[in-house]
């Protein structure tokens, strides 16, 4: 990872930490039978562009490692989860040049999810029930600068998605063994209020800008299987993730707070982020106490 890398990360990222944090503590707070989850994660990130004619335009691909920490509160038939996961890693980028030129290069990507969830018991034993919540996600993606097949260099890019999500769940958890469970946990989310913060990274003077997303639904299966060791567990935790992202508003560019002439400019009529699929499979693996 490159200093560039680490110091475009921008403070309101920090600040969601810090929220997640005291969030954790809060919770902490509260009187009654709590859980805590703390492991790491491996996510399998395929993420792919698209033209309005569903043509694939570029994409990106790689293992993306990661930490975990959840925090599980039970009130009776009714409990309360909060949850952030950071993952960070170098991955190959695989696309073209705005003269439709293909490139490859390396992008740094650091993605950072952090949900609050409350949920019910329809049973006793707590094994399944339905859940609703609110979560946040953010991704630093920095294209690196290199060069298109021809051997001609191509200037790096660097992009910042976050948006707010609602989550609407059910999950269920059965007895293998006596030492063993096995459930699922199928879930729905909605992106709301979308957005993608563009740094040029100086090439041609190009201002900062930023576009609108447009706000898809997406899902998460998940298949979690608990191992209890004494008064403890280890819990693995395949899954299949779907995010889409529509494709944005165009922005006019600017430099030096002036508008740029597109006519005459051979880059850019303006900003906009096409499309996206994100097919990523992973893992987490924790220890709960």
């Amino acid at each position: 990872m490159t200093f560039l890398f680490i110091h475009h990360v921008k403070n309101w990222v920090f600040y969601n930490v810090i929220f997640f944090v005291s969030m954790i503590f809060m919770h902490a707070s509260m009187a009654d039978q709590a859980e805590y989850q703390l492991g790491v994660g491996l996510i399998k990130f395929d993420y792919a562009e698209y033209d309005d004619n569903n043509v694939f335009l570029d994409g990106e691909t790689g293992f993306i490692p990661g930490i975990i920490l959840k925090r599980t509160q039970n009130h009776l038939s009714v409990y309360t989860e909060i949850a952030g996961q950071l993952h960070g890693n170098t991955i190959e980028y695989d696309g073209q040049t705005q003269g439709g030129t293909p490139t490859k290069t390396d992008s740094d990507a650091i993605i950072f999810d952090t949900y609050f969830k409350v949920g019910l018991h329809f049973s006793a034993a707590r094994n399944h029930g339905p859940y609703l919540g609110i979560g946040y996600r953010y991704w630093f993606r920095n294209i690196r600068s290199g060069r298109d097949i021809n051997g001609d260099p191509v200037a790096g890019l660097l992009e910042q998605y976050h948006w707010n999500y609602g989550l609407l769940g059910y999950a269920a958890n059965f007895n293998v063994s006596e030492n063993v469970n096995m459930g699922f946990d199928l879930r729905h989310t909605q992106m709301l209020n979308g957005k993608m913060d563009i740094d040029f990274l100086a090439y041609c003077g190009y201002d900062d800008a930023q576009v609108d997303l447009g706000n898809e639904s997406g899902t998460r299966f998940a298949m979690p299987i608990q191992i209890k060791i004494r008064k403890h567990a280890l819990i693995v935790t395949p899954y299949y993730e779907i995010i889409d992202i529509g494709k944005s508003n165009t922005v006019a560019l600017t430099r030096n707070g002036s508008l740029v002439d597109c006519d005459s400019d051979s880059y850019f009529d303006g900003a906009l982020e096409p499309r996206s699929e994100t097919r990523n499979v992973g893992i987490n693996i924790t220890w709960l106490w």
